[in-house]
């Protein structure tokens, strides 16, 4: 959404691993920019090709001496703006001071643009604005962000069903979710394998204490979830995994490499697809305490439609927010969350990841996890695959 109007920004590294195109299980061959070229698009089934027709409206960012032009439609938010003032310039939302767009305070990041009295128009007649604010990595320096943890929703509650079908259906919802998918550019670790079920699997919180892990004298393997390796193993001959956290490239890079789960100190033979971080995720507005709340999520129409060999009857989302779910609350297994990895009680007592890996198995021989209620997944009765042992009897044997 922004083009230059000065002299260039400078484009933010996006990681070191090498970047390839995913092994498609398309026959035709890749794209060559030849008018004749009839690559297939992305997957149609997962997004959306009926949305409406929306005004347009020019605006005119000045940071640091330079103008860039900017460009929202109708049903974008002041979040989405500062989700476009992020990507240009690098400075996050919850540090920019806009001046010039309004008179007085800025609406909340829920209200669309349109509150903002903007009108239609070409370049010459673009708003002015200005913006203050520092970018990501000029500021004092710590070991690396986690997600910020500004409260849940269960999305899988009979009370907020609606609210995730409101999500779903909102046309700025349905065409951010289409724009995501058209811009991704997707790491490829392993390529897929056929007839794989999917794992997207979240990292903070989930399989790594990161609060813990910000202290620099201890070894990464010291906050990892136990029984992670002992999970990763089990589910490999069945599932592909995709990581996706809500953290900048470099620190998801850092972290699975440090657990161990990449590279040449990996200790099994996982299969790890890709790796998603928070560029990929957008925000959508909900309401708690009756208030309106805006919060990230993890769309996996995205990841379906730039790989269609994983559909949504075969792919599960394990995270310990259940709000990452919003798009996708039946594919969405809510764990708890692991924190202090350094008490005895935690290195001890946390067995999650032996039920999860169960039921991950348990699902191998469901046609459709959509149709399952994935809450009550540690008391989950389904059998398992002929043949395999129950990752649970490992705790007989300690």
């Amino acid at each position: 959404m922004g083009e230059d109007v000065g002299s260039q920004l400078p484009v933010a590294a996006h990681g070191s691993l090498e970047r390839r195109p995913f092994a498609s299980t398309s026959s035709s061959a890749p794209s060559t920019g030849d008018d004749n070229d009839t690559t297939e698009p992305l997957k149609a089934a997962h997004l959306d090709a009926s949305l409406p027709t929306e005004l347009v409206y020019s605006l005119v960012l000045n940071w640091r001496g330079s103008k860039q032009q900017v460009t929202v439609v109708e049903s974008d938010t002041i979040g989405d703006l500062k989700a476009v003032l992020f990507s240009l310039t690098n400075v996050p939302p919850e540090r920019q001071k806009i001046v010039g767009l309004a008179k007085g305070k800025l609406p909340g990041d829920h209200e669309e643009v349109v509150k903002l009295g903007l009108g239609p128009g070409a370049p010459s007649k673009a708003k002015e604005f200005m913006m203050i604010g520092t970018p990501e990595g000029e500021e004092a320096r710590v070991a690396g962000p986690s997600e910020k943890d500004d409260g849940d929703i269960d999305y899988a509650a009979d009370a907020t069903k609606m609210k995730a079908f409101m999500a779903v259906q909102s046309v700025r919802n349905r065409r951010k979710l289409k724009e995501h998918a058209e811009k991704l550019e997707m790491n490829i670790i392993r390529p897929p394998r056929p007839d794989k079920m999917l794992l997207v699997l979240d990292l903070d919180g989930c399989i790594l204490d990161t609060g813990s892990w910000k202290l620099p004298e201890l070894a990464t393997e010291l906050f990892a979830r136990p029984y992670l390796h002992d999970m990763l193993a089990a589910i490999s001959p069945f599932y592909d995994v995709i990581i996706w956290s809500q953290t900048a490239w470099v620190w998801l890079e850092r972290k699975i490499i440090e657990l161990e789960m990449i590279g040449p100190t990996a200790r099994g033979n996982y299969h790890i697809v890709s790796c998603l971080d928070k560029t990929c995720m957008f925000s959508v507005y909900s309401e708690k305490e009756g208030k309106a709340w805006s919060h990230q999520v993890k769309a996996l129409g995205i990841i379906w439609a730039n790989m269609p060999q994983y559909v949504p009857e075969k792919t599960v989302h394990l995270d310990d927010l259940s709000r990452n779910f919003a798009m996708n609350p039946k594919n969405g297994i809510k764990c708890h969350a692991y924190k202090d990895a350094l008490t005895r009680d935690n290195i001890d007592k946390d067995k999650e990841l032996l039920y999860v890996a169960r039921y991950l198995l348990q699902l191998v021989n469901v046609a459709d996890v959509t149709q399952l209620d994935h809450s009550k997944f540690r008391k989950s009765k389904l059998a398992l695959p002929e043949g395999l042992s129950d990752p649970l009897d490992r705790l007989k044997r300690q």
